[in-house]
């Protein structure tokens, strides 16, 4: 099976570059913009005769997009830019992969949901309260629309990164580390997931498309440990052997952009038909951050 990876210098895309390349049932293609070479070809996704090109040289089988705007508070800061990465660029993506006999996987959010009533399936009625949300809402849709292909929605992400900061989780080494009192929200709650267990996730599902299972729709997949921002920096605290006692949690947090509370993820679709996840939250945590211990950023 061919497989074309947009994005893949990024904090998702990486892992499952690396994961999917171990496997001799795969012959994957990485792209990057910024920061192609090493093995990631240079693909600008909004260019559209460089698509079809890059398409019709590579015939992928399954194009997995993950290349995205992914931070809220950049997506409204620059909302142009967003929107033609997030929606404008992945409806051309699907367009042309439908052409060329591709399906695609669009790699979405569980900021499509307003958190008000989790746990969420597949089939609730999304409602994002932010314009990061409306942007990969829209980005759904418009895959959906352009072809048979399908999303996968997912939570907050880490995992091994190339400096800390490329994580909201990791971050929070730095501020556990700093001696200085924070302030950390308390109030939303988040389930971090790892972009190795994403990886394996994705490995999973295409493995049962070889086997001749058809994908197709929306799924979703998380992680199993609800906990706010602030209960996450203890957990980063204790798997890094840590202190947190400068740390206080704010249950009524100011957002410069509005956060749901909760959008718990239901991941039955694909626990139902055999997927299955990987480490605790601890050990992922003390895996990914073991690099950084003992030296600042």
């Amino acid at each position: 099976m061919n497989i074309l990876i947009t994005g893949a210098s990024g904090l998702l895309g990486r892992s499952v570059f690396k994961q999917l390349d171990a496997n001799p049932a795969f012959n994957v293609t990485g792209t990057a913009y910024s920061r192609a070479g090493d093995r990631l070809i240079k693909l600008d996704l909004n260019d559209g005769t460089q698509l079809q090109q890059t398409l019709e040289q590579l015939r992928p089988d399954i194009v997995i997009h993950s290349a995205a705007e992914r931070w809220p508070d950049r997506c409204a800061e620059q909302p142009d830019a967003a929107w033609a990465l997030n929606v404008d660029s992945s409806a051309q993506l699907a367009q042309q992969c439908s052409a060329a006999g591709a399906q695609l996987v669009y790699i979405s959010t569980d900021y499509v949901f307003d958190g008000t009533a989790p746990p969420y399936s597949a089939d609730d009625t999304p409602n994002p309260v932010n314009f990061y949300g409306r942007s990969k809402l829209a980005g759904e849709r418009a895959v959906l629309a352009n072809g048979d292909h399908w999303v996968l929605r997912l939570p907050w992400l880490f995992g091994p990164v190339e400096r800390l900061s490329e994580s909201g989780v990791t971050a929070l080494l730095d501020t556990v580390r700093d001696p200085a009192p924070a302030t950390l929200d308390d109030w939303a709650i988040r389930f971090p997931t790892s972009v190795e267990e994403v990886a394996a996730v994705l490995e999973q599902c295409l493995l049962k498309i070889t086997s001749g299972i058809r994908l197709g729709g929306i799924y979703q997949w998380s992680g199993d440990t609800p906990c706010t921002r602030f209960q996450l920096a203890h957990l980063v605290a204790d798997a890094c052997g840590l202190k947190a006692d400068h740390l206080r949690g704010d249950s009524a947090p100011q957002f410069s952009e509005p956060r749901p509370q909760n959008c718990q993820l239901d991941k039955s679709r694909l626990t139902g038909q055999g997927i299955q996840g990987g480490e605790p939250l601890q050990r992922q945590l003390a895996r990914c951050l073991q690099p950084f211990l003992g030296k600042g950023e």
